[in-house]
């Protein structure tokens, strides 16, 4: 059972949470600072139940402590690996991710393009002879700048940083759509192969909202991969723009990782069907664990 403590400490009074456990045949008391003033009841009970969850194991929401500590390796391990690079390489090994990322994000988007003509384009600044349409050329050097512009960014998660990511990506592309919410533009949108209806554009504004306001508390207390993985999930769903949604949101992804010093995620388009099958599962039946474990599961291949 978890228990507030009262203490004293330099002539202070503070409070704290106590929890005794046993811990190979002995009992261990496992203690969290509270402060100089208790917290309102409401507060101070889901302080204890978080506290107790987390002495339990699950410290948080859709991962175990098991992939907890594997995805933590991960990230040791890509950490070691960059420090061991030197500049040019570090650059090098950016540019591939670009490439192939750029490639996978913009085929799951439905873009009419090959790994191929994406290279030619970013790495050799070539137009191949068989893209007949600029735009596809436009579209993935825009994805490269979107790239460059999340391992850039270092403010807070907003509404005008997204509209800002969003604008790269249509300029030259659809400058009418480019960095405008689809209630600024009144325009409705469907999604193919699905059943899901993303909100109307009249709900837009009041989607976002719930977005960041779900946002603000959870960005300290989820695993950055459930993060990640869950602001991908749930602006995909609100479709906030006309086009590009997919892409954006992936982008955000790997924002998410990129600020926090884990490796950032690739989905190949190879595995579209299960990719779209995850985000179904949110979007029909409202269950964000499947996509979280999916995200994860590339998270860990990469």
């Amino acid at each position: 059972m978890v228990f507030v403590e009262k203490y004293r400490s330099k002539d202070h009074a503070y409070y704290r949470l106590s929890h005794s456990i046993r811990k190979n045949g002995k009992i261990a008391h496992e203690k969290r600072q509270i402060g100089r003033a208790l917290p309102p009841k409401a507060r101070l009970e889901q302080m204890k139940k978080e506290f107790l969850k987390e002495l339990e194991g699950g410290k948080y929401k859709y991962l175990s402590p098991k992939e907890a500590e594997a995805a933590e390796n991960r990230r040791a391990s890509y950490r070691k690996e960059e420090k061991s690079l030197s500049p040019l390489e570090k650059e090098k090994k950016l540019k591939e991710f670009i490439i192939r990322f750029t490639y996978d994000s913009s085929k799951l988007s439905g873009v009419d393009v090959t790994l191929r003509q994406t290279y030619l384009i970013l790495k050799e600044g070539i137009m191949p002879k068989d893209i007949h349409n600029l735009r596809t050329a436009k579209e993935l050097e825009n994805h490269e700048k979107g790239i460059i512009a999340i391992t850039k960014y270092k403010g807070n998660l907003n509404i005008n940083f997204i509209k800002r990511l969003h604008r790269i990506l249509f300029s030259g592309v659809d400058e009418v759509i480019a960095g405008k919410l689809r209630s600024e533009l009144k325009r409705n949108v469907k999604i193919a192969g699905t059943s899901y209806v993303p909100p109307k554009w009249r709900e837009i504004q009041k989607e976002m909202n719930i977005f960041f306001k779900w946002y603000k508390p959870e960005h300290k207390k989820l695993h950055p991969i459930e993060l990640a993985a869950l602001i991908h999930l749930k602006l995909v769903s609100i479709q906030p723009f006309a086009d590009g949604n997919s892409r954006l949101s992936r982008l955000l992804m790997n924002w998410v990782l990129w600020k926090k010093d884990y490796p950032p995620v690739d989905i190949p388009v190879e595995d579209l069907e299960s990719y779209y099958g995850v985000l179904d599962r949110y979007q029909v039946e409202k269950d964000e664990k499947p996509f979280v474990e999916y995200i994860l599961k590339w998270y860990l291949k990469g």
